[in-house]
């Protein structure tokens, strides 16, 4: 079972809202709106706040109007949450990166 440490709720896309993230291992969830259907990257990192800030940066991915992210105990366990939120959610930018 993978442990998730701590969790944020759903935030507003904004370098305020990121800088909150720690810069911890974890899961992240962008999404153009805050319902499930709303869900379209996830992604796993080693440092949530250094990664939120590279795609808001580079914005990468478009539409991206919210965030969500969850700290957990390593990168196996982030790596984990991403691969089976990607086959539940289907996210369409995951999909169009990763080829799923």
């Amino acid at each position: 079972m993978t442990r998730i440490t701590t969790k944020s709720g759903i935030l507003s896309w904004s370098i305020k809202g990121i800088k909150d993230a720690p810069s911890k291992t974890g899961a992240y969830v962008l999404r153009n709106d805050s319902s499930a259907e709303g869900i379209i990257y996830i992604g796993s990192t080693n440092n949530l706040e250094r990664r939120l800030m590279e795609h808001f940066l580079s914005e990468d991915i478009p539409e991206v109007l919210f965030f969500d992210w969850y700290q957990t105990s390593n990168i196996e366990n982030a790596r984990y949450l991403e691969r089976s939120w990607i086959i539940k959610y289907i996210p369409k930018y995951n999909e169009k990166i990763n080829g799923h």
